[in-house]
């Protein structure tokens, strides 16, 4: 007997007109694909409308936002089941499981054969024990690949962005620029420790201790996970505390890069809930309260 249980993925944005028609781009963004040349061909099969040349070659293909989301329900959800004893989980599960998102996971398995990912079974099942073993390796050998961080000197002195970025074996502080590293240094910046400038900017300045720290949690994985943690996201504390807004938003004031990137924590707490007639929607407060809590845990 098997085992099965399924929930939907929230790798979409569902604050838009439903029965909008959208191009590729569009539908790559909504479901979490990052360019349209990766949409399955189970999606294309069930685009709304589909122009063709003279020849018979498909010019575009356009879909309602609802197909999209019936997809991202049906296609995407994170499956888990028993075979032969073993727990399992499919794509969806594995993005989950590993805290990446799906075209990642597609690009572990279409790399498997040079990469070592686990072998699939019957079809669509990874267990998740192998899983585990070879994400837990995978993220060493790239631990090993990070650059040597410079441990000397008082860690109370204070430094500079181009002083961090040596200290992390960077050769220049732009190195530092849209990396997580960066991200999570001006998470951890303290007004009082910065300078100001002639030009009324300031030059942002950390203790060498916070930049190690920062450097030491590394994991070696590229870009930010789906998950990430409150210490390498900024977030954004301005506007109404009670304004209600929706998913987009939302994945804005906390920090992430896409809506697929809320966790389940956040979507389970919408103040007006996700039903068939309403996108989910959150006040300012519960966001800063769930950022909050995140950088307490």
């Amino acid at each position: 007997m098997r085992d099965r249980s399924t929930r939907g993925l929230p790798a979409d944005d569902r604050t838009a007109d439903p029965d909008e028609l959208v191009s590729s781009t569009e539908a790559a963004r909504v479901l979490g694909y990052s360019r349209p040349e990766k949409l399955p061909q189970t999606l294309l099969a069930e685009a709304d409308v589909t122009e063709r040349r003279d020849d018979g070659t498909v010019k575009r293909r356009l879909w309602r936002r609802r197909t999209l989301w019936r997809y991202a329900d049906r296609a995407m959800a994170t499956g888990n089941t028993i075979i032969a004893g073993r727990p399992a989980v499919d794509r969806a599960g594995l993005a989950a499981l590993t805290g990446v998102t799906l075209a990642t996971v597609d690009r572990w398995i279409a790399e498997s054969s040079s990469n070592g990912f686990p072998s699939v079974q019957e079809r669509r099942w990874y267990y998740i024990d192998e899983i585990r073993q070879w994400h837990t390796e995978r993220q060493a050998e790239q631990r090993t690949r990070l650059s040597v961080v410079d441990h000397s000197g008082d860690p109370d002195e204070l430094v500079t962005k181009e002083q961090a970025a040596r200290i992390v074996g960077y050769a220049k502080g732009d190195h530092l620029d849209n990396s997580p590293l960066f991200a999570a240094l001006r998470e951890r910046n303290d007004p009082k420790d910065n300078v100001a400038l002639p030009s009324g900017r300031s030059r942002l300045r950390w203790p060498r201790r916070v930049v190690w720290e920062v450097a030491d949690a590394r994991t070696g994985r590229r870009g930010r996970p789906a998950g990430a943690s409150a210490a390498t996201r900024v977030i954004d504390r301005s506007g109404d505390p009670d304004e209600l807004v929706g998913a987009a938003e939302a994945t804005r004031v906390l920090g992430y890069r896409h809506p697929s990137g809320l966790p389940r924590g956040v979507l389970d707490r919408a103040d007006v809930p996700l039903s068939p007639g309403t996108s989910r929607k959150w006040r300012r407060s519960t966001l800063w309260a769930i950022a909050d809590e995140s950088t307490k845990a």
